[in-house]
């Protein structure tokens, strides 16, 4: 049996959008540790939702308000 890959099984990668914005933020502050500044455009207020929706099934007890 073929084993899924990461993208098919990982909550915040299932959505196209979702991840292709948090990958932006993630290079966005990795490169900034190195010294390399890059601005990449925030989450929008329907993506901010679509994240913590995700993050209150599967992190219960994390709270970001």
């Amino acid at each position: 049996m073929p084993k899924k890959s990461l993208k098919e099984t990982n909550p915040y990668l299932k959505d196209h959008e979702l991840c292709k914005a948090l990958l932006y933020q993630s290079v966005s502050s990795s490169t900034a540790l190195e010294g390399v500044l890059i601005k990449y455009p925030k989450l929008s207020k329907s993506l901010e939702k679509k994240l913590k929706a995700i993050i209150s099934v599967h992190e219960p007890s994390a709270s970001y308000e």
